[in-house]
């Protein structure tokens, strides 16, 4: 993930609006959202202030990898098995995150569960991983 998405994933757990997280980082509103829209990029200076802000570290705010935890806030609203999954599913590779959404639809249609098509979301020209 990247920290135009991890930014914004982190205010929306933390319920924090962009007028209230720009007030925190003394900048305007527009700043915050071109950080969340990939337009602009945090000095050292203001990483270190969103570390600050959200209680995690620089390299996380910079690592495009996807966390394989479950955050505070997830785990306490989820099941241990669900936690389990989800923690599980994130190291996969998208090659098999595809797989196993395909796995999971066909359960659901067994299920009789009417879902749509989360397959979608790993579109097919993103580069594999092995």
């Amino acid at each position: 993930m990247a920290f135009a998405e991890k930014l914004k994933a982190l205010r929306h757990e933390k319920n924090m609006t962009q007028e209230y997280v720009a007030e925190r980082m003394n900048v305007a509103r527009s700043t915050i959202a071109g950080y969340e829209t990939k337009n602009r990029q945090p000095s050292h200076e203001k990483l270190s202030a969103f570390a600050n802000l959200f209680h995690v570290t620089i390299d996380y705010l910079l690592d495009d990898e996807e966390p394989s935890y479950i955050t505070a806030d997830e785990s306490r609203n989820m099941p241990y098995d669900a936690q389990e999954l989800l923690k599980r599913f994130r190291r996969l590779s998208i090659r098999s995150k595809k797989d196993m959404l395909r796995h999971l639809h066909t359960l659901e249609i067994r299920d009789g569960i009417e879902e749509p098509d989360t397959d979608s979301h790993y579109s097919e020209t993103e580069t594999l991983q092995p």
